[in-house]
């Protein structure tokens, strides 16, 4: 196990890093409404001839709703995977607890306890197996503070993942709602001269 001058991370809790994740959109925003995003700037009369554009909406609808499908698989594993991750974190996972030694008694006074039904108390772990569980429950502790910051920040990338990923969903909706914005505002020019036949 790497000491704690080799793990800078070690000991420390990154749970404010591990947020939690859902996906806003049931379906996705009309294409028909004005684009998301829209600059406050002045606008500007000057437009870059683009050239054709072709623009199939059916298509781009599609990928949208199968990225969102997707997404929501993705938020469902990463919340499932946070849930998991926070139990071991914060609880007891990495090994045995610590025993409680009496030494006036000799007894451990987890053993004083009733069981949970209701029987009488389980006998006391001789000495030696208190020692064997004790170091065991050290290692799980110096295990603990390596490997619980390391699976935070994991989940704090995969949540980075999954934002850019809702990201691209939302960009993919805006440049539909902007062509439509366009296409709408579009005008044919005036023709060139007479038109004969």
């Amino acid at each position: 196990m790497a000491d704690s001058d080799d793990d800078p991370d070690a000991g420390k809790d990154f749970y404010n890093l591990v947020p939690a994740m859902s996906v806003d959109w049931d379906t996705p925003p009309s294409f028909n409404l004005d684009p998301s995003g829209q600059s406050s700037g002045q606008a500007s009369s000057d437009v870059a001839d683009s050239g054709p554009i072709s623009f199939d909406a059916t298509t781009v609808r599609a990928t949208e709703n199968t990225l969102l499908a997707q997404s929501r698989n993705a938020v469902s594993n990463y919340e499932w995977l946070r849930g998991q991750v926070d139990h071991a974190a914060h609880g007891q996972f990495w090994g045995p607890a610590h025993t409680a030694q009496t030494i006036s008694s000799g007894q451990d006074t987890a053993s004083q306890t009733p069981n949970s039904t209701g029987g009488s108390p389980a006998p006391a772990p001789d000495w030696e197996d208190k020692e064997d569980q004790n170091t065991l429950a050290d290692i799980g502790d110096d295990f603990a503070r390596h490997i619980n910051p390391a699976m935070q920040k994991a989940l704090a990338l995969q949540s980075n993942a999954l934002e850019l990923l809702g990201d691209y969903i939302a960009m993919i909706n805006s440049a539909g709602q902007s062509y439509a914005h366009i296409d709408k505002a579009a005008g044919f020019p005036e023709p060139p001269g007479s038109v004969t036949h």
